[in-house]
């Protein structure tokens, strides 16, 4: 069964509701707990860490979450006072089992959704009809069948997540950058995909791969990285790269300078 790694020992803190400096709409921090049950949270909720709600309420403005780590909603009701539904202003990571969003013309993951994402949906209806995934969109992954949605539906303890990080945000010709995955038991099967072919995948462990640009760039650009589990977990990372600024063309650029 996935489960995540442990997030260290429960720290039990009061509740507190403060005012979010940024979109100026209220918000609820909350105590550091890997699990929420019953609760009812009002405004916006703000929690830095992977995090397991089941059989909770969120009544809120618009945003559910101030920023996602990666989150799961197990049996949960939204209840939004706004046409448009979010369920955070940021991140991804989220698994939606079972839940009902009520009040909403629409629900979207995120208010700045990126390439990267990766959220999970499985028995999530919106007012009471059943809420359909599209197939052209990568960042919402439908988990029914997959064992994922066994292990979310079951006895799970705690919020499961995979996030993925690199060490280098550029490349240039010929140039490497490491990914490395965290919140993945060790000895799972993960797979690496790069979305352009002129890109190498070098496995390093398990949880770690290179990616390696060509010896040849041309135009500037993006590739995006994607790793997945067997269970239906998944991750990507996008990582930009540019070509080498030759010295012919930096000598061009001086001499036109000097006739300004």
């Amino acid at each position: 069964m996935v489960m995540s790694k442990s997030l260290g020992k429960t720290t039990v803190l009061l509740l507190i509701v403060c005012m979010l400096s940024v979109s100026g709409v209220r918000s609820q921090v909350l105590p550091v707990l890997n699990r929420f049950s019953g609760s009812t949270f009002h405004g916006t909720v703000d929690v830095s860490w992977p995090v397991l709600f089941e059989n909770c309420t969120f009544e809120t403005d618009s945003v559910v979450l101030s920023r996602s780590y990666g989150a799961v909603f197990r049996n949960c009701t939204f209840r939004s006072r706004t046409g448009q539904l979010y369920m955070a202003g940021s991140g991804s990571g989220m698994i939606l089992a079972d839940c009902n969003a009520m009040g909403c013309n629409g629900l979207m993951f995120s208010v700045n959704p990126s390439p990267c994402d990766r959220n999970y949906v499985t028995g999530l209806t919106v007012n009471g009809d059943e809420c359909p995934v599209p197939d052209d969109v990568e960042s919402i992954i439908d988990i029914d069948g997959l064992e994922l949605a066994e292990c979310v539906k079951g006895d799970l303890k705690e919020p499961l997540f995979m996030q993925m990080s690199a060490d280098k945000s550029t490349l240039k010709a010929g140039q490497s950058a490491t990914l490395q995955l965290r919140g993945l038991e060790e000895g799972m099967f993960v797979g690496w995909i790069s979305w352009d072919s002129l890109f190498r995948i070098e496995v390093d462990d398990d949880f770690t791969c290179r990616v390696i640009a060509p010896d040849v760039i041309r135009e500037p650009g993006t590739v995006l990285v994607s790793a997945y589990t067997e269970y239906g977990l998944e991750a990507a990372c996008a990582i930009s790269y540019a070509p080498e600024q030759t010295d012919r063309g930096s000598k061009k650029s001086r001499r036109n300078r000097k006739r300004k």
